[in-house]
């Protein structure tokens, strides 16, 4: 408007009017713009506060844990039309504080070693917490006002909001109409209706007529107006002296993988404060737990509770307390009573620690002083970490040195034992599965030496159901280290089961049919293990019959062999031929137990039964006689 009076030729006075209508003007066309914009109470904002305690050490670096949080609350939100609202449905983005920037800034006696932080958005009522390192100068003492820089962005106005129709956009597309053209069309790409619409097209040819869908895409188009914040939030910091601070000079340590252990350690108060009643602490690494010991002298030391006056705030990342009275069950934590240490005064520790790992290698501890300082507060000096080197795992080889296991029978297992440490009180144990069982399933080494060879006997029975093959079974060794078991892994080793009894039969007896006599075979013991007190037991069967079907053998070694003879009877009628009967040796097994062989045929042949003599003179006698007769009737026939 002012362009325009000033292009005109209107008098000066119309000009005066005008530089005093424009300015009012605009200010009109301001107010109207403000009253339509978007309104709304209780903006973003964010405070912070130290998540623990906010007492530095001079002359160490510290870790400040910031709790940062947005405080804004929903108490009006004034929209401009109906669509403004619905966009802000969820009106949690208004509230929402956005690019949140975070810069903590010292002086030269605190100096900040974390660069500023962002946080891409910071809902209300939801803290994060953010670590700042800070080195504290050895001059720096009092109490200091560090400096959080906060910067951020939050929505100011909804500028625009349409909707329009990208046509590379993939998404939200709907079909609006359906309608029919020609190849011909599709390919030329022709349309019959409206903009901002997409045809589908087909690679056929001819003028054949084709359904062709269109698509809109349903894609809102919003500008929104952010407005910066920034501002800045005094943090409160009080440097106390030194204190106490100390260094681990020496580590003595026999641990073993699989064990317990003894770990020396002699700490030194290099601080400018004394330490009261203090405790040193030692946080364990995983797979490592605290113990405490039995033995009487408990090798110049012992291992102490913390009384629950002792329970204090440390400074943690993601614990800001510790457990009460650390007179504690996390196994984690081992602390040892130092008792009153000056400054420049060195003291020894002892800790009994137990070792789950197996593996060899340096593992990282940290140690830290739990005191009471001169007015009576409980404090903690600096963590200190050092190495602690593990001893690999105690471990056995096995292998099966005798198996005297036969299938249906008891039987002695020998295995040979060689351990890789010297250990004490040593026991094997050994676990079977059917068809083997334990008779017994462990046995008492004692004390062995490294690479020293041990035997160990187990007692095993195999079932009848068992076959002459090896079946794994398992060991393990239980021995003691300090004054507690400790179990190694199970080692599988294989056992072997022996066949039964094998017996070789040879002879082949004859008896007449009708005839009584004593058969005999030669029995051979093809086994390899020696039998007692044999008994051998043929069956009867038909047309066989006995009064005594039992022989005895005695003691039958490997390779040797026996005679046994039994009485037997032939019926009459009894068909000649060679018999199989069945034989099968009772005997006493390596383990004293009686045991059956498997049968065996013992061959019997059966011959035809012979004519008595007087039968033969008899019949003799008749034909002489019959012969007799027919000459003297033959001679008086012819007279």
């Amino acid at each position: 408007i002012y362009i325009f009076f000033r292009c005109s030729n209107y008098d000066s006075e119309v000009m005066g009017v005008s530089r005093i209508l424009i300015p009012l003007i605009l200010s009109v066309i301001l107010i109207i713009g403000n009253v339509n914009a978007l309104k709304y109470e209780d903006k973003p904002k964010i405070t912070a506060y130290i998540s623990g305690t906010n007492h530095l050490t001079r002359g160490d670096y510290k870790t400040i844990y910031l709790t940062v949080y947005n405080s804004a609350e929903r108490k009006k939100v004034c929209y401009f039309e109906k669509e403004e609202a619905m966009f802000f449905k969820d009106e949690t983005m208004l509230f929402t504080a956005y690019n949140v920037e975070l810069e903590l800034v010292g002086d030269e006696n605190i100096i900040v070693k974390t660069p500023p932080q962002k946080i891409p958005a910071l809902v209300p009522f939801k803290p994060v917490t953010i670590p700042f390192v800070v080195e504290v100068k050895d001059n720096a003492s009092g109490t200091y006002d560090l400096k959080l820089k906060v910067r951020f962005d939050r929505i100011d106005d909804l500028v625009t909001l349409e909707v329009f129709y990208p046509p590379t956009d993939p998404r939200g597309w709907m079909p609006v109409e359906k309608r029919v053209q020609t190849i011909d069309q599709v390919q030329s790409g022709t349309t019959t209706s409206g903009n901002n619409t997409t045809t589908s097209s087909v690679t056929t040819s001819g003028g054949e007529q084709v359904e062709v869908y269109e698509y809109k895409p349903l894609t809102e188009y919003y500008k929104l107006r952010y407005k910066s914040e920034s501002y800045e939030i005094p943090i409160t910091v009080y440097v106390e002296e030194r204190g106490v601070k100390i260094e681990i000079t020496n580590v003595t340590a026999n641990l073993v993988g699989k064990g317990k252990g003894v770990l020396k350690l002699t700490v030194k108060n290099v601080g400018d404060q004394k330490a009261k009643n203090s405790y040193l602490v030692v946080d364990l690494p995983s797979g490592f737990t605290s113990a405490s010991s039995t033995k009487s002298d408990n090798i110049g030391g012992q291992m102490a509770m913390m009384p629950m006056q002792m329970g204090m705030p440390i400074q943690t990342p993601l614990q800001t307390t510790m457990p009460t009275g650390m007179s504690t069950t996390s196994k984690s934590l081992a602390s040892h009573h130092i008792g009153d240490l000056n400054v420049n005064e060195t003291k020894e520790a002892v800790f009994y620690i137990k070792c789950d790992v197996k593996d060899e290698g340096n593992y990282t501890f940290k140690a830290k002083l739990i005191y009471t300082d001169e007015y009576g507060n409980v404090r903690e000096s600096n963590q200190i970490p050092f190495g602690v080197h593990v001893s690999k795992a105690p471990t056995f080889d096995v292998r099966t040195l005798k198996s005297e296991v036969f299938v249906n029978s008891k039987g002695v297992l020998i295995l040979e034992v060689k351990p890789t440490r010297d250990l004490s009180d040593v026991t094997a144990y050994i676990r079977a599965n059917p068809p083997l069982s334990t008779l017994s399933s462990e046995y008492y080494l004692g004390d062995v030496k490294a690479d020293g060879v041990y035997k160990a006997y187990f007692k095993l029975q195999a079932s009848d159901e068992s076959k002459p093959i090896t079946y794994p079974v398992e060991v393990r060794f239980k021995y003691k280290s300090l004054d507690e078991y400790f179990e190694t892994d199970p080692i599988k080793i294989g056992v072997k089961v022996n066949p039964k009894l094998k017996i070789d039969v040879s002879g082949e007896p004859t008896l007449t049919a009708g005839g009584e006599g004593v058969v005999e075979w030669r029995i051979k013991n093809i086994g390899n293990f020696t039998i007692r007190d044999a008994v051998a037991r043929i069956t009867i069967i038909d047309p066989f019959s006995s009064s005594d079907d039992t022989a005895y053998i005695g003691t039958l070694k490997p390779g040797d062999s026996a005679i046994v003879k039994f009485k037997l009877k032939v019926d009459r009628d009894a068909t000649p031929k060679r018999y199989g009967l069945n034989l099968e040796v009772k005997y006493k097994d390596l383990e004293d137990e009686w045991a059956i062989s498997d049968p065996v045929k013992a061959v019997v042949v059966v011959k035809q039964a012979k004519m008595p003599y007087k039968t033969i003179a008899v019949i003799l006698a008749f034909v002489v006689v019959l012969g007799i007769g027919l000459a003297i009737y033959r001679r008086r026939r012819n007279a």
